[in-house]
């Protein structure tokens, strides 16, 4: 039996994509997430006894790997070290070379940029063969696929490492593009893959996965992120995803019960009490307003600070990044308030006109009705009407 921790694209020190600034609390949390992550998934590997580490490219941010970073990870394989646990690591295109060139403890294999396999023997005396390459630089890529070589099938355990794009993800940067068919040819037990920031399934014999990344960074990263914990043997494998964030993102929808200022107010702060226990979150929130009564943009930009401005010292934040009112309920408009008899009838349209026009002070400036377009003047009505709704909202 063996026993690894599958990760990547840990993109350390990553800066997050926010719509608002947010308070210098939540910032030190927000600089902190991805150490944090990382920190929990290494002590995690020490508790479970795990007998190596893979790392699938992208632990860095492409011209963003500062000392800070690189002491903390010095750190963190050190303590592995002292677990007796192994770390081996491909670089991908976020990662620059230089970082390769950096003395790691002795416990971490970097792979170079041909393919390359290291031999791997348990406590137990379980042989493990892990292949793999690292990109030279992050403005090129090959393919490489053929140089792995295929796995003889005895009782050894072969494990692919791979930064990468599986052909059917469709991305605008294919990388290293690959087929389930070419993985299937090398007879290996577990693929090991990064580049997709979705924790992915793409097949279980042969086991093949993305284990997403560690901590998301924007409102496109949803839920929960970490690592894959990987057991088993040459015969079968158990893969089971294990949580590390730090901060969440996530969308939620919330039906308004009022569209009063007062109203929205306390439904905002109702859902931030009830998802507090979550842990920390950043939302993106969408108001569900049933009502014909329109909400005053102004009004929504107001309590979004109020409730931004509460969140300032909360350990737990419940952040909301992003406010967006659907409306739900057809509202009526002056247009269909008018049947089509109505709407044909000049003596009535003429009834409605010519106190306006016999005001002898505004109807020197006034164009001759009889061109108008009797919809668009109900238009431009309903938009005045809405707009002094608004106003005294």
């Amino acid at each position: 039996m063996i026993k690894f921790i599958h990760c990547a694209d840990l993109h350390l020190d990553a800066p997050f994509k926010l719509n608002h600034y947010v308070s210098d609390a939540i910032m030190e949390d927000i600089r902190r997430s991805s150490f944090e992550s990382f920190r929990r998934m290494i002590t995690d590997a020490i508790h479970h006894q795990v007998d190596f580490v893979l790392i699938a490219g992208d632990l860095f941010v492409v011209n963003n790997q500062s000392l800070r970073t690189m002491v903390f990870l010095r750190e963190q394989f050190e303590r592995l070290q002292d677990a007796h646990i192994f770390v081996y690591i491909i670089r991908g295109e976020a990662d620059d070379i230089k970082y390769s060139r950096i003395k790691w403890p002795a416990n971490v294999i970097v792979f170079g940029e041909q393919v390359e396999t290291y031999e791997f023997i348990t406590k137990e005396g379980n042989i493990v063969y892990i292949h793999g390459f690292s990109y030279k630089e992050h403005t090129s890529y090959e393919n490489k696929l053929e140089q792995y070589p295929t796995n003889q099938v005895d009782t050894s355990i072969h494990i692919g490492l791979l930064h990468g794009t599986f052909v059917k993800q469709q991305t605008k940067d294919p990388l290293t593009e690959f087929s389930q068919e070419e993985l299937n040819e090398k007879m290996y037990h577990y693929w090991a893959l990064g580049h997709i920031h979705d924790r992915r399934l793409i097949s279980e014999l042969p086991h093949i996965h993305y284990p997403g990344n560690i901590q998301g960074t924007s409102i496109d990263e949803l839920g929960k992120k970490g690592y894959l914990l990987v057991t088993g043997d040459h015969v079968s494998m158990d893969v089971v995803f294990v949580p590390t964030q730090y901060i969440r993102f996530e969308r939620a929808q919330l039906t308004l019960s009022d569209t009063g200022k007062n109203a929205i107010y306390q439904d905002l702060t109702d859902f931030k009490n009830d998802r507090r226990k979550e842990g920390r979150c950043i939302y993106q929130i969408e108001l569900i307003n049933h009502s014909e009564s329109l909400i005053n943009p102004g009004q929504i930009d107001e309590l979004l600070s109020l409730l931004q401005q509460y969140e300032t010292h909360e350990q737990n934040f419940i952040w909301i990044d992003e406010l967006i009112v659907k409306q739900e309920h057809d509202v009526l408009t002056l247009y269909q308030e008018f049947d089509r008899e109505s709407l044909a009838d000049d003596a009535l349209f003429n009834e409605a006109m010519s106190p306006i026009y016999h005001d002898d002070t505004m109807a020197r400036f006034l164009d001759d009705y009889a061109a108008f377009d009797k919809n668009e003047l109900l238009e431009i009505g309903e938009r005045m009407i809405k707009a002094r709704m608004r106003d005294d909202a």
